[in-house]
């Protein structure tokens, strides 16, 4: 069940854009309220000790998360590619999961119905 292909696929997009929001946060872009590398060395430069520390600690975990996540996000690809998953294969099972739950089944028949002219 969880070797399905729609699930690699959704792993891949969200922890893909867990990645990039990591790397920008550890980047730190002034005004989007992180504390990054570029607030950390604006801060070195006002001599603001406090928020240098905060920042630097800040900068490495966001760093730490972000090398896990890839670490993860490696590890994954290689088992998805392991096991030959395919994106055709992906789609499939996630009609199959629609039409088999019960909110697919009652679009389906609201579908039906509708073309039909028999709204009930």
């Amino acid at each position: 069940m969880k070797d399905l292909s729609t699930f690699f696929y959704l792993f891949f997009v969200f922890n893909g854009f867990h990645i990039l929001f990591d790397a920008n946060m550890a980047v730190g872009m002034p005004g989007t309220g992180s504390a990054g590398i570029i607030v950390m060395l604006q801060c070195i430069s006002s001599s603001k000790k406090a928020a240098t520390a905060f920042c630097g600690i800040s900068f490495a975990l966001w760093v730490l998360h972000f090398v896990v996540l890839l670490f993860k996000y490696i590890k994954v690809r290689h088992h998805y590619w392991l096991h030959s998953h395919k994106f055709s294969e992906a789609k499939q099972q996630a009609y199959l999961g629609y039409a088999q739950s019960s909110a697919g089944q009652a679009a389906a028949g609201v579908y039906i119905r509708s073309n039909t002219g028999t709204f009930v």
